[in-house]
């Protein structure tokens, strides 16, 4: 069997939730060994989240599938040795604490490098590593909202992605940052910390708006489902759902009128530029409303990209599931995990010409599932580690 990209390197995640995780499970997708470290008892926090199947949250498998599960209370002093003789171990140590929390314990950055001198860092926090805000927590919403993101966002009130996007999108800039210091070190020999907040993620969104404000001294008003530099290019009703259409040049625009039977919109003086199309939007949507919506969202779809018009029906989740494009690209797998059975998972989105990216794998099934496997193989006696878990500083199930 050919190896993954990232066979051979160990990352030590003791992050928890989304934003981390998720940058976690695509480095374990990849071929890197994951040790996910929990609290004892309750372990990550996203246990709690739902759904479920017998008590199990499927979220959390998601997140943290393909990794090993070590549980560490990092409160202790032997706790905090167990942490710090995995970091000498490994390649790259991954967390999203609110900035500061390690080094209270002990075990920060500085100390890690004391065994570790070619350690790569990965750190994700709300508002980064100094600043006034640095202090405090952080979660997807609040992040949307303190960086613009949310206010550019609706048509009448703003509103938030309908997903954790800077939560995700956090975690793959932490996986391009780790992806470089890797090669770094490869080139180097020298290890890095690498920084991302989740607040510089979210704004880094915002670009458009930015430029805008950079040439005109003001911030262009909310689109809501329409693009603000193209028209038509949007969302449309249609018979029996939406569409959406994307025209961005003057033949496609000619092309979309012709398949509509819209010819007299092609000659319209108020149409015939974009900038003219922009300028009499609503105008424009209610024209091409008064066609789409005795069409339906496939039938459109079918006929402007026949025409070379981008055009796409707007699809439930459980649609695009079943689409044969979707099936065609192998985007989901079934994961058989332990107490659960099979579940349906998103994969990894990256595909490599000569080698493999695998998502099939569990996840640790309760917090600490391999403990005595990660402490044997790390040299720890059968004694050593027996009186670990006693002392409650390690927790593995019986």
């Amino acid at each position: 069997m050919k190896k993954r990209p990232l066979e051979g390197v160990k990352i030590l995640d003791l992050s928890q939730v989304l934003s981390a995780p998720f940058c976690g499970m695509i480095l374990a997708d990849l071929g890197a060994q994951v040790i996910k470290v929990e609290r004892p008892g309750g372990g990550d926090i996203s246990r709690a989240y739902g759904p479920y199947i017998n008590d199990i949250s499927l979220y959390f498998c998601q997140y943290n599938r393909g990794k090993r599960g070590l549980a560490v209370d990092m409160r202790t002093e032997a706790g905090k040795r167990v942490i710090m003789d995995l970091v000498a171990q490994v390649d790259v140590v991954m967390e999203n604490f609110k900035y500061g929390t390690l080094e209270k314990l002990g075990i920060g950055y500085d100390e890690m490098l004391k065994v570790n001198p070619e350690l790569i860092y990965g750190s994700i926090s709300g508002f980064g590593t100094h600043g006034p805000l640095s202090h405090l927590p952080c979660m997807d919403i609040i992040a949307a909202a303190r960086s613009g993101l949310v206010s550019q966002s609706g048509i009448d009130v703003p509103i938030k992605p309908g997903f954790s996007l800077c939560d995700t999108w956090a975690g793959l800039h932490l996986l391009r940052g780790l992806s470089m210091a890797l090669l770094h070190k490869q080139r180097t020999n020298r290890g890095v910390r690498v920084d991302i907040a989740m607040l510089d993620c979210a704004f880094y969104m915002c670009e458009a708006p930015v430029l805008e404000h950079s040439l005109t001294g003001k911030f262009a008003d909310r689109t809501g489902n329409h693009d603000p530099l193209f028209a038509p290019c949007g969302e449309f009703a249609a018979r029996d759902g939406n569409v959406v259409i994307a025209v961005t040049k003057e033949e496609e625009w000619l092309a979309l009128c012709k398949a509509l039977e819209l010819c007299s919109l092609a000659e319209d003086t108020r149409f015939c530029s974009n900038e003219l199309r922009l300028n009499n939007r609503d105008l424009l949507i209610t024209e091409l409303e008064g066609a789409t919506s005795f069409m339906g969202r496939y039938e459109i779809e079918k006929k402007l990209c026949e025409v070379g018009v981008p055009a796409a029906a707007v699809q439930t989740v459980a649609e695009f599931i079943n689409n044969p494009q979707t099936q065609e690209l192998e985007v989901i797998s079934k994961i058989n995990q332990p107490g659960v059975g099979d579940y349906t998972a998103v994969n990894t989105p990256i595909r490599f010409s000569k080698t493999p990216v695998d998502p099939n794998a569990e996840a640790p099934s309760f917090p600490g599932a391999h403990s005595r496997e990660i402490l044997t193989n790390l040299g720890y006696s059968q004694e050593k580690i027996e009186e670990l878990i006693n002392s409650g500083a390690i927790y593995q199930s019986a």
